[in-house]
């Protein structure tokens, strides 16, 4: 009698090509996957405390080196992975950005040579007088009267406040992008001081943008308007009455330096805020 074949067992005499596996057995994948999977997890659960532990004890440990090395013995630093966060009184805006310029660019070595181990760095200072502002050059009116469109000022009250402006504005420069009317992010401080000092002057501000001589007159008029918005904007933002804020774009018209060099031009490219002696109309 003839066996029929066996499909599971190979034909005798020919040479062994193929075997069926048993039913039995699982793919390979995805079950194949399963060591990979299980050694990919254990390295994160190897790298993610060597990356909150390792690598946030040197981000703490160069921080703190940075503000002792910068003399801002009066701020902490608190860390979280790479992110630094400074607190503290600052006895001054300068002392302030030094200390947080000093966290940023601090150095530490590593397997690849010396990198900067803080990637973020938050100031959240204490400000408890404006370090910007002259002591004692504004205060409020005997009379308790508060600032505002309708209280004219005196003349003594509006020098105040011009001169306070104008050592503000002197000290520390608002900047803007080139043929732009977009205010740089490093303005911030000195918009800040200036929004502080508006709530102490009485009466309206003007807000007069100029320009160097580069140029056409037409266009330099519209873009020192265009920034003299873009503050008062920004002032509005930091809580000043709009009502108090007037915008006027004066183009080249007025020089502070000559326009014949680059250190003149640039003293010319500015922004000035005066008082106003009565509302505007």
């Amino acid at each position: 009698m003839d066996t029929p074949p066996n499909p599971d067992r190979p034909t005798a005499g020919l040479p062994v090509l193929f075997v069926r596996a048993a039913a039995s057995r699982y793919p390979f994948v995805p079950y194949g996957l399963v060591p990979l999977v299980g050694l990919a997890l254990l390295m994160i659960v190897a790298l993610v405390p060597f990356a909150f532990g390792e690598v946030q004890a040197v981000t703490e440990t160069s921080a703190r080196a940075a503000l002792e090395r910068s003399g801002a013995s009066w701020a902490t630093a608190s860390v979280s992975g790479q992110w630094v966060v400074l607190e503290g009184r600052p006895p001054s805006r300068e002392a302030a950005a030094n200390a947080e310029r000093a966290v940023m660019q601090a150095q530490a070595g590593t397997l690849f040579g010396q990198a900067a181990p803080a990637t973020w760095v938050i100031s959240q200072f204490t400000w408890v007088d404006d370090p910007l502002l002259p002591p004692g050059t504004l205060r409020p009116r005997i009379d308790g009267s508060g600032p505002g469109a309708g209280t004219p000022p005196s003349p003594a009250e509006a020098e105040a406040c011009d001169e306070t402006m104008a050592g503000l504005l002197a000290s520390a420069r608002i900047e803007f992008a080139t043929n732009s009317a977009s205010i740089g992010a490093g303005s911030d401080a000195v918009l800040d001081a200036i929004a502080a000092a508006a709530g102490y002057c009485h009466g309206s501000l003007r807000i007069e943008g100029h320009t160097d001589n580069v140029g056409r007159d037409a266009s330099n008029t519209g873009l020192s308007l265009r920034r003299a918005e873009a503050v008062r904007a920004a002032l509005i933002s930091r809580g000043v009455a709009a009502d108090r804020l007037v915008a006027q774009g004066v183009g080249a018209a007025d020089p502070i330096a000559s326009n014949g060099s680059e250190q003149g031009r640039a003293r010319n490219r500015r922004i000035e805020i005066r008082t106003l002696l009565s509302p505007p109309t």
